[in-house]
């Protein structure tokens, strides 16, 4: 009976010094740490759908902005900046592509092997079509007696 007592008075000790070693998180550190998770959460619902924009979407919006800002430079002083801010946009997007394209190429994302039962199949040593429609129209035809 005595090492039970004695075993729950260490487990007793060791959660003491637990308790004393895990401060308490105080009122204002509640406060500053539930903002952050706020403040992030409503950045990543802000930057979510702008993930899924593409470089070519971007090039596509900024032409779109040149064409504007070139019509409204006529009519209002401000429009020749919206056209530099199209110009910018464009050139950058143009730029981002071609880093898309090279790091693409170099093998930085591997591609992925399709497979059919466990087996590697390879898609391109299919015929083309012009030669499946030929094959299709072959069967097709009846011989004549």
């Amino acid at each position: 009976m005595r090492s039970d007592d004695k075993i729950k008075r260490e487990i007793e000790d060791i959660l003491n010094k637990l308790d004393d070693f895990v401060p308490e998180e105080t009122a204002a550190q509640r406060v500053r740490r539930k903002s952050s998770n706020a403040a992030s959460s409503f950045m990543r619902a802000l930057l979510a759908p702008l993930a899924r924009i593409s470089v070519q979407q971007v090039m596509l919006a900024a032409l779109i902005i040149i064409v504007v800002g070139f019509f409204a430079m006529r009519m209002f002083p401000a429009g020749r900046f919206v056209l530099i801010a199209g110009i910018i946009l464009f050139l950058t997007s143009f730029a981002l592509s071609f880093f898309n394209r090279s790091s693409a190429g170099s093998g930085a994302q591997p591609k992925t092997e399709k497979r059919w039962r466990g087996q590697p199949i390879n898609l391109d040593d299919e015929p083309s079509l012009p030669n499946r429609i030929r094959d299709w129209l072959k069967g097709r035809r009846r011989p004549k007696h």
